[in-house]
């Protein structure tokens, strides 16, 4: 049997910053049930849903990151000059090539 200890003993964090990684943490890890109980706490200590918003941001930022790599990856590798991965492209749409939209276009 292991015995937790108080989080914030051991780390000098606050209560209030333990849970604000725990809820992006739980963005990570797809767990409803830990981010549900994450901002229920929050909420108790008396966070703005700002706060939370800006934890839940950052979360996302840093795991499309790799979502963004491999996305990249499987473009570059599985079509010809990459771009769309085989779906459908707004260029094609328009009646041009792939790769001739601007730099905000996904089918280059």
């Amino acid at each position: 049997m292991t015995t937790q200890t108080d989080p914030q003993l051991e780390t000098g964090l606050s209560e209030i910053t333990l849970n604000l990684v725990a809820l992006g943490a739980a963005i990570g890890a797809n767990a409803e049930r830990a981010f549900r109980a994450h901002q229920s706490r929050l909420e108790a200590l008396g966070v703005s849903k700002e706060a939370m918003i800006e934890a839940v941001n950052m979360a996302l930022r840093v795991k499309g990151d790799p979502h963004a790599i491999m996305m990249a990856l499987a473009e570059s590798t599985l079509t010809e000059g990459g771009g769309c991965c085989g779906g459908a492209c707004a260029c094609e749409a328009e009646g041009k090539a792939k790769g001739d939209c601007g730099d905000d276009c996904d089918c280059r």
